[in-house]
This record gives C-alpha cells, sequence and structure tokens, in this order.
C-alpha cells in the first residue's frame, strides 16, 4: 500500500502576514484531492507554448481517463503519432483542438487524422523555486 502525504493547507491570503493555526482548515492529502481513480490517472510534462499563460512549459499535468470530457475543457489528446494539451470542443459536429495562446491556429480534426481523446486535465503542477 502506497503511503500519503498529508499536508497542512492553510488559507493563503494575498496580503496576511504570517500564518497561525486559525489559518489551518484541514489536514489533507494531494492524492485524495487530485487523484480520484488511481488506475485511470496518468501525468504528462507540458512542453511549448500553445497553452500559455494557464499551462506553462514544464508544469505537470494530472490527467484523470476515467472521466468525460466535455466540451470547453482543457484536455490530453492524442493526433497523429503526439499527445497535445489543447482546449477540447465540440461545435457544430467538429471536433476542434483550441490552444489558450492566440499565436495558435486551432486544429480542426478530420476523419483521416489518427485522433484519440485521452483525458480531461484535472490538475496542474508548477515549480515556483525559481520565481
Amino acid at each position: 500500500m502506497e503511503k500519503k502525504i498529508r499536508a497542512k493547507l492553510p488559507i493563503a491570503n494575498c496580503g496576511l502576514f504570517g500564518i497561525s493555526e486559525d489559518h489551518i482548515q484541514n489536514y489533507q492529502s494531494l492524492d485524495d484531492r487530485f487523484v480520484q481513480n488511481r488506475s485511470a490517472t496518468f501525468f504528462f510534462e507540458a512542453q511549448g507554448d500553445s497553452m500559455e499563460p494557464l499551462i506553462m512549459p514544464g508544469d505537470v499535468l494530472v490527467i484523470d481517463r476515467s472521466l468525460e470530457v466535455r466540451s470547453g475543457r482543457v484536455a490530453v489528446v492524442y493526433l497523429d503519432g503526439e499527445f497535445l494539451c489543447k482546449r477540447f470542443i465540440r461545435q457544430n459536429g467538429e471536433v476542434i483542438l483550441r490552444s489558450h495562446n492566440p499565436l495558435h491556429r486551432d486544429i480542426t480534426i478530420s476523419e483521416e487524422m489518427d485522433f484519440l481523446v485521452w483525458g480531461p486535465i484535472v490538475a496542474v503542477a508548477r515549480d515556483m523555486k525559481e520565481l
């Protein structure tokens, strides 16, 4: 059995100085919060700028394949031999993959493409040590 890490989750009010026990609401495992179905949960590392500033290069994406990808959600998809992180949109009978960064064009999925919806992104972890 894997050991869960439990962490104190204080309220982070931007402008409040110091933390006291009064601000700790509960103890919570990050697994409990972000991993609902262990066998269907996968992790990817983001690369590229197409989803900036929502998702940055180096961010860790948590994907739960047991959940349906609804239109408008950010998801990982498999397209023609590579995994992509895009906003998944169903519109007028078409599937469109949209970047968050407006410098990147939409991708409209056609029948000739090797396409698979991998799963929705349920969480993003970002390394903040260098900021």
